[in-house]
């Protein structure tokens, strides 16, 4: 009973859960299997007890319980089979009738009434289901019993009059119509709930859409917040990263200027406070550029790691380094110490970065230039500090380099000067106050004119003249020097037409070139445009070089000479014997003048060793096929020993001081008369 009642609730949970009307049709089949099996087997245990009871022969009897009970069985083994709905119903339904037959033919006689209630039930039963199968098979049956009780059977064992077969005639008319209706009202109440069954899957599947979307949006979400977090996390990391390089040069990996201008700053607060003093000292590396240009930015920007960490390492860890910016750096004093102890100091610095510099496969010597400024007698705000260093050390690059410098109230007066007469160069140059003279070099033959040499000059008002060897450094310094130049070598080349227009004779004059100036990337272009445009003879132009143009790239400077002997002008190597590697240069580069420096001119009255040193340099120099000028030539004395040792050419103020245009076109005139 137990495993009954369990299949029956599996059943009725399948018709209650079923979302179509097909699956409700296939839990009826087997409601039907499972009703019906046990029915049969009971009404077969049944039938033996009822024919024993009514004396029935024993054969009728067992046909009747066989039939049943083997129907039973038949009905349950389908249940367990795997076949047709259809087919299923049908077997079932013939299987029905067919007992029912049987049972007919052996008990009608005892059991008419009861046949026939069964019959209704049956009726009843099959035509509330959503299948017909079954229904169509008990109409089917009651129809042909009906007919074989008329005709075999006219007389009931119970007695009916009409009026009871009419009676119940329409009973089972009402019957049957009445399970017609019911039917249909189950049918619409079972698709109204398939409908609504429907709709909640279809909601439940929405919802499933959702809840799906929902989980997505979750992930996403998810997913979203994880990276957030990253973005947190890196930004946080970048603000660390950015208050890094805010404060900390990215190249040496020492404090910028900024952090050294806020802790200047911070120094200043605190030492109003307890009445301390401290000292800034402002550091700049010697001859740097030259470093850059020789050896690469690579290798200068090695030079500044190396030589930060040197000064790190040696310094009082009290003390602050950092880098103002190029080749500058600053160290901080932070502690009250007296000027002796400064200098002491810093001497030890100084003579640390004395020690050679491994760049690549060289080692470089490096000096530098060390200006001292002392926190309040110096200056009383960070700004002003910083210039009171800058000042001295300014004052120690003057005074030979590689020194150091305390700052006087006296250096800023110079630096106001150098500054003022800087704005006034650009200034001058803008309003063309500059101008040339020329300055003879003769024959020491027969003292006649060989060429001129164009020199500038500028006359500031309130100040004079001011000296070539001031305002010309100046003018490198400031970038200015390229123009000046290029203006220079135009001046010679009018010169160069307005004497041959005027007087109608040919000269050739001599333009002094910068080292900063050849060294920029469009010189030869510039001086190919300028003989262009000017329309003059390259061979009557001289372009007079000092040997700081070869320093760091002999390959280049070699070839920038070569290139301007093809275009036809001539080459003088200026101020001999004042470098480096002098003799080197001779051996090397296609040189055609050379001028030996005043400097050893003035020192032949001091000796029979400085004669033979001037007379050595022209005997060279002849033999690698180069004239030679004497610069300086003043006194007679001079000229006689430069005569004797052959020497070419000379210039100096023995001869004629530079001249100005018309003093120029007088002293040319003079030429040619004494020459006619």
């Amino acid at each position: 009973m137990k495993i009954i009642q369990a299949q029956l609730k599996k059943i009725l949970n399948g018709i209650a859960e079923a979302e179509t009307i097909e699956k409700i049709k296939i839990n009826e089949t087997k409601l039907m299997m499972v009703i019906f099996g046990p029915m049969l087997m009971i009404a077969a245990l049944t039938s033996v007890i009822v024919g024993i009871y009514w004396a029935e022969k024993m054969s009728l009897a067992m046909t009747v319980t066989g039939t049943l009970f083997f129907t039973g069985v038949f009905i349950i083994i389908l249940l367990h089979q795997k076949l047709p709905r259809q087919l299923m119903m049908n077997l079932i339904s013939a299987a029905l009738f067919a007992s029912l037959v049987v049972v007919y033919l052996v008990y009608f006689q005892k059991i008419t009434f009861l046949f026939w209630m069964i019959i209704l039930i049956m009726v009843i039963f099959s035509n509330t289901m959503i299948q017909r199968t079954l229904f169509y098979y008990m109409i089917f049956a009651s129809l042909f019993f009906f007919v074989i009780s008329l005709t075999f059977y006219p007389e009931l064992v119970i007695h009916v009059d009409s009026i009871s077969y009419l009676s119940f005639c329409v009973a089972f008319l009402c019957i049957i119509v009445a399970s017609i209706v019911s039917n249909q009202i189950y049918r619409q109440i079972i698709q109204k709930k398939a409908m609504i069954y429907a709709k909640t899957l279809d909601q439940k599947d929405t919802l499933n859409l959702m809840y799906e979307d929902v989980i997505a949006h979750q992930q996403q979400l998810k997913v979203q917040n994880e990276r957030l977090l990253q973005y947190n996390t890196e930004i946080e990391a970048n603000q660390e990263r950015l208050e890094f390089l805010a404060y900390t040069d990215t190249l040496t990996g020492v404090p910028n200027r900024k952090m050294i201008l806020e802790q200047i700053e911070l120094l200043i607060d605190l030492s109003q406070e307890n009445g301390n003093h401290f000292s800034l000292v402002f550091i700049d590396l010697d001859n740097f550029k030259k470093i850059n240009d020789s050896l690469g930015h690579g290798a200068g920007d090695d030079l500044l790691i190396k030589v930060a960490t040197r000064l790190k390492a040696a310094m009082d860890e009290r003390d602050l380094l950092g880098r103002l910016g190029g080749d500058e750096l600053a160290i901080l004093i932070r502690r009250q110490i007296s000027d002796e102890k400064v200098l002491g100091y810093t001497q030890k610095l100084l003579g640390l970065l004395g020690n050679p510099f491994k760049l690549g496969d060289k080692s470089v010597i490096m000096t530098a230039s060390f200006g001292i400024a002392v926190w309040p007698g110096d200056a009383l705000t960070c700004n002003d500090l910083l210039k009171a260093a800058d000042t001295a050390m300014y004052k120690a690059k003057e005074l030979g380099k590689n020194s150091i410098q305390f700052y006087q109230k006296e250096m800023k007066n110079e630096v106001l000067y150098k500054i003022d007469l800087e704005n006034q160069m650009i200034s001058a140059f803008e309003k063309n106050d500059f101008f040339v003279v020329y300055q003879p070099i003769v024959s020491v033959e027969d003292q006649k004119n060989v060429s001129f040499e164009a020199l500038l000059r500028w006359q500031v008002p309130e100040r004079g003249l001011i000296s070539p060897a001031e305002f010309i450094p100046m003018a490198e310094e400031i970038g200015l020097i390229g123009d000046l130049g290029e203006w220079v070598l135009r001046q010679a080349c009018k010169k160069i037409k307005s004497v041959k227009t005027e007087l109608g004779i040919d000269i050739r004059i001599g333009v002094n070139i910068s080292p900063v100036q050849i060294k920029r990337g469009d010189f030869l272009e510039r001086v190919r445009q300028v003989l262009e445009e000017e329309k003059v003879n390259a061979r009557q132009l001289t372009l007079e070089i000092t040997e700081s143009v070869f320093m760091g790239n002999i390959e280049r400077a070699a070839m920038i000479i070569q290139e301007l002997k093809k275009l036809g002008l001539m080459i003088s190597l200026d101020d001999f014997g004042t470098g480096y590697s002098s003799l080197s240069y001779l051996m090397r580069l296609p040189i055609d003048v050379l001028k030996i420096d005043r400097s050893f001119i003035k020192s032949l009255e001091k000796g029979e060793k400085n004669k033979r040193i001037v007379g050595s340099i022209i005997e060279m120099v002849h033999n690698l096929d180069i004239h030679v000028v004497a610069e300086g030539v003043e006194e007679v004395p001079q000229f006689e020993f430069l005569n004797k040792r052959k020497c070419d050419w000379i210039q100096g103020y023995l001869f004629s001081k530079p001249l100005g245009d018309v003093e120029m076109t007088n002293y040319l005139k003079a030429q040619m008369e004494k020459n006619s």
